[in-house]
């Protein structure tokens, strides 16, 4: 696979920048039961070569074990990617950035006003909310009854040459490893 490749080297050239390599060993960090889990499900799932016979049905398959390795190696290009994404984007921009890519589903009802809004005031809340001290400890804790702003305003930006020439690379290297 030359595209996997090539988005392997594109990852491993990322994780250069402190930034990016801080971001992504957090997302990874924040994943690893994911990725455990996935990986188990091919082993143990996907009929094949039985990798230790003697165990019998114990035993994960060779075949289930290579795909399952596969999507996870899959996971990390992504996690890679989105890290980069994170590391040089302020939260506005990505949230008007999504705001911006989600208009053609306009046109099958979705209310991207609303997605944006819900999804600006859920960042909000979560950098802003308290750290409990165990997970069953948030669950219970009542809400503050100023828990959120009253209102939320998206900042626009204006479209520039290079927006489009980044869509532009993006479409013709999807359709490069499509081809």
């Amino acid at each position: 696979m030359p595209q996997f490749a090539f988005l392997a080297v594109a990852t491993a050239t990322a994780f250069l920048f402190y930034p990016i390599r801080s971001e992504a060993w957090r997302l990874l960090r924040r994943t690893r039961w994911l990725m455990a889990v996935l990986l188990l499900t091919y082993a143990y799932s996907l009929p094949g070569a039985l990798l230790w016979p003697p165990l019998g049905w114990a035993s994960p398959s060779l075949e289930g074990l290579e795909q399952g390795v596969w999507r996870v190696a899959r996971l990390v290009l992504l996690l890679a990617g989105l890290s980069a994404l994170l590391a040089y984007t302020t939260r506005p921009r990505l949230i008007f950035g999504l705001y911006v890519l989600a208009r053609p589903l306009a046109w099958l009802g979705f209310d991207r006003r609303a997605f944006a809004v819900r999804l600006g005031l859920t960042l909000d809340y979560v950098e802003h909310a308290a750290k409990p001290v165990r997970w069953l400890d948030a669950l219970r804790a009542p809400l503050a009854d100023d828990a959120g702003p009253a209102s939320y305003s998206l900042h626009t930006e204006s479209w520039q040459g290079r927006d489009s020439a980044v869509i532009l690379a993006g479409l013709l290297g999807v359709w490069f490893v499509l081809v």
